[in-house]
């Protein structure tokens, strides 16, 4: 006939609690901390780590200064390059503090069939909706044919109105399809062929164009970007 064998160190918890009740109330909390401390501490740290993640998604903190998508280009140019060390010693974000994202590893044309398929484009997608992509920059006919789609923003948006003033010689346009509800020319980029991306970047040797993701809430980051590209000071 087999005999359980009892763990020493199980908790019978109907003990505990008797041995707790026959206890005079001044020592009860020193004897629930002597033997419950571990447990009590997992607890805790639980609890305050799920108070600071509703808080973070509540109140939408965010991480990043700047995030930005360089599409279409072999160039290095990504987090921790030469471009992304140059400004983000320019701008002078607390980096401790947030971010600064640069992606170059992107790849798609809504020129062609509208991106469909494209892994790279529903990245791009997922990222716009969530308002985790601050601008993207491609060709410049590209970026008028992305406009297209609704995430970029339009920039007589009030929210652009500082960037349309300061860069209305460069504006690039797309036009509606003729059964739009509204056919006029709509800008949703900035010409930017001539700045520090292709004179000393190389990261597009010609034309290109930025466009701020519809859902950004860093837009005077991007300007920031902007000057340190145009070399403004």
């Amino acid at each position: 006939m087999m005999r359980e064998i009892k763990n020493p160190n199980k908790i019978v918890w109907s003990e505990e609690l008797a041995k707790l009740k026959a206890l005079p109330p001044r020592e009860k909390l020193g004897y629930i901390w002597m033997y419950f401390k571990i447990p009590i501490i997992i607890i805790l740290f639980l609890l305050g780590f799920g108070t600071f993640l509703t808080v973070r998604v509540c109140t939408n903190i965010p991480d990043n200064w700047l995030s930005l998508t360089f599409a279409n280009t072999m160039a290095r140019a990504g987090t921790g390059s030469e471009i992304w060390t140059d400004f983000t010693d320019f701008a002078g974000y607390d980096l401790k503090q947030k971010k600064v994202e640069f992606n170059a590893e992107s790849y798609f044309d809504y020129l062609q069939n509208q991106a469909r398929g494209n892994a790279y484009y529903n990245a791009f997608v997922t990222l716009a909706d969530a308002g985790e992509l601050d601008a993207i920059v491609m060709g410049t006919d590209s970026l008028a044919a992305l406009g297209q789609s609704g995430r970029l923003f339009d920039l007589n948006d009030e929210a652009c109105a500082a960037l349309r003033e300061r860069y209305a010689d460069r504006l690039v346009w797309y036009t509606p399809d003729a059964d739009a509800e509204n056919t006029e020319p709509i800008a949703v980029g900035i010409d930017v062929s001539d700045s520090l991306l292709v004179t000393k970047y190389r990261v597009y040797s010609s034309d290109c164009a930025l466009g701020v993701a519809a859902h950004s809430k860093n837009i005077k980051e991007v300007g920031d970007f902007l000057r340190f590209i145009f070399q403004e000071g």
